[in-house]
């Protein structure tokens, strides 16, 4: 959830969040490479044997773990380097389910292992600039094809909330947890569970506690107490599914289901809080002002909800403040649209800022070009004749490869991208030829539903691949997929909450910060859990066996233990957002890390896979 006050406002907070990331994800990726080595040179205490019979061991070792179907792929660590690629090519473990680059391979049969950290630093680096090219998408193009949706659907505000815009903000948890899945070996789908509850850890302990010492309020009692249950329950819920170490559809579908009864309930609680409200602004009107002055020392929040709430006629999303200048010919005006890098604001830019452009600007191109964008904040709502119409065609052909959709073939030989090449090429030529350039045509929405689907895939392949390469450094550096979920994945999806909750809370609207904190990772944990776990028992017939470690048991007690905190302590403080209270949930974290990290090490141990 973020508030845009303006074209510069939002580059910049834009650029800080993208900085943000990237300072982070280097220091996680330096931490995650020393311990590595301390592991290595730990483990790597070698015998002293005859050489030939050394020599012998090995071979027979290598032979015998890469003709097991069920090694794991972690135990190329214990190979020799000369045969680690033999054995990632070898191993099953080690085989690309979905996704397009084969890391492994790149890392351990590109790169002999004295330029091994040069690979792991490019991957670093692709994985950074894939992060940031997940959020932009979500953020640029699926929020604002969710916003023309809803209003051509003709939702309240309050029913598009809770569904179309949270799927938007959501988005990016959403698909990686549905990549993580998708991608797990022999049901451990700790990426999946670390990324949505260690961002559940983390936006309701440091987001929520760093709004409520930066600006103290009073929460809303219905609205808070209604989540954190709700929030509450789906936890516990998957602290059973983890206990039982499978998940069934009726379970999985379940957690579609509690996230429907929530939506139910927000709306219907909303109808009634209306009705209820529109007297209480009736009864306002007549009273005099010293009146007035009572009421509010009397219930505060109730006249601060009123302002807030009056008008649903209000825009989803708030308009954009852009500066206006010439226009210039139709493709004078294709150029400046497909131009990745703002160039209006570019001499204001910081050097940091100036640099996320360039990074990002590769990316930010080929999404230009592939999703058309229809956003009512915007000057013809960001109609391009030229653009719209090549965005068509190269829609449809792009989706055609990256759903793998387009390599079918029709009787055996007929190419299906070829079909969806054609039918591009002529809905675009249509576009084209029906249409001006300076005035949007009828049908312009629609171009907003095929937005939407491009918008999906494109979240879709990033988040694959993002997920292929934590798993990678995974293997590399001999981390659980749970410690990379709840670090890495966590952080990287969390960072843009914190600094977007905090700017509302230092601008003036905590409350809404605050909601954010639980109402969105809520909704993350249902969907998140819920779909992809309805695919997988669909494909495994009707069972998903899931393999746990300590961690998982680790992170799901804490988010059981930051909810409870906060389910007791802010009724206790009068429903009062207190600096005590911000501090108390940041030293929850950071407890919650020290025992993380423990457990990750093996100094916490459990048999919990008897």
């Amino acid at each position: 959830m973020t508030v845009v006050k303006s074209k510069t406002e939002g580059s910049r907070t834009s650029s800080k969040i993208g900085c943000t990331k990237i300072c982070i994800a280097a220091v996680m990726f330096l931490v995650f490479y020393i311990v590595s080595e301390l592991r290595s040179s730990d483990s790597h205490t070698v015998v002293k044997l005859d050489p030939n019979h050394q020599l012998l061991q090995s071979k027979f070792s290598m032979r015998s773990l890469m003709g097991n179907n069920d090694t794991e792929c972690r135990e190329v660590r214990k190979t020799n380097h000369s045969e680690q690629c033999d054995f990632i090519r070898n191993t099953d473990d080690c085989a690309l389910d979905e996704g397009f680059i084969d890391y492994l391979k790149f890392t351990y049969c590109n790169f002999n292992s004295s330029l091994r950290p040069l690979a792991l630093i490019i991957l670093f680096v692709w994985w950074v600039f894939l992060f940031i090219g997940l959020a932009v998408t979500a953020d640029d193009y699926f929020c604002p094809s969710l916003t023309v949706i809803s209003k051509t659907l003709h939702l309240s505000h309050n029913i598009a909330g809770v569904t179309f815009l949270a799927f938007g903000n959501g988005a990016p948890d959403i698909f990686s947890a549905i990549a993580a899945v998708g991608n797990a070996k022999n049901g451990d789908a700790g990426l999946a569970f670390g990324a949505l509850l260690g961002a559940g850890v983390f936006v309701t302990t440091v987001v929520a506690g760093t709004i409520a010492i930066i600006c103290p309020f009073d929460a809303m009692q219905r609205p808070f107490l209604r989540d954190v249950i709700f929030y509450l329950g789906a936890t516990f819920l998957t602290f059973t599914v983890l206990w039982q170490k499978e998940i069934g559809k009726i379970e999985a579908i379940g957690y579609i289901l509690l996230y429907v009864l929530y939506v139910l309930i927000v709306v219907i609680g909303r109808y009634f809080y209306q009705k209820k409200k529109k007297t209480t602004v009736l009864a306002e009107i007549t009273v005099s002002p010293e009146d007035t002055e009572n009421l509010d020392e009397s219930y505060p929040n109730s006249v601060e909800i009123s302002r807030e709430d009056l008008g649903e006629g209000k825009p989803l999303l708030p308009p954009r403040e852009d500066q206006k200048r010439e226009p210039g010919t139709p493709f004078e005006e294709f150029l400046s649209a497909i131009n990745p890098i703002d160039v209006d604001e570019w001499s204001e830019m910081k050097w940091y800022a100036k640099g996320y452009e360039v990074f990002k600007s590769p990316l930010v191109f080929l999404l230009i070009i592939t999703i058309p964008v229809v956003d009512y904040r915007e000057e013809n709502h960001k109609w391009n004749r030229y653009l719209n119409s090549l965005q068509i065609f190269t829609g449809f052909t792009f989706g055609s490869f990256a759903t793998k959709v387009g390599l079918e073939t029709i009787g055996g030989s007929f190419p299906v991208w070829v079909l969806l090449m054609v039918i591009g090429l002529i809905l675009s030529i249509v576009v084209f030829c029906t249409s001006k350039n300076d005035v949007q045509p009828v049908y312009q929405p629609a171009l907003a539903y095929l937005g939407f689907v491009l918008a999906v895939v494109w979240i879709y392949i990033i988040a694959n691949e993002i997920v292929n390469i934590l798993q990678t450094f995974g293997i590399v550096f001999n981390i659980s997929d749970a410690i990379l979920g709840l670090t890495l994945l966590a952080w990287g999806n969390s960072i843009g909450d914190l600094i977007a909750d905090t700017v509302m809370a230092k601008q003036g609207f905590p409350r809404m910060g605050m909601s954010a904190c639980f109402g969105g990772p809520l909704f993350n944990l249902l969907l998140g859990i819920g779909i992809p776990f309805t695919i997988g028992t669909i494909k495994n017939g009707g069972t998903y066996k899931i393999k746990i470690t300590v961690e998982e048991v680790v992170l799901v007690s804490f988010l059981m233990i930051s909810l409870l905190t906060s389910l007791v302590v802010v009724p206790l403080s009068k429903f009062r957002m207190s600096k005590p209270y911000g501090i108390l949930l940041i030293v929850v974290y950071i407890v919650f890390l020290i025992v993380a990290i423990l457990a990750e090490t093996g100094t916490i141990t459990g048999d919990i896979n008897p």
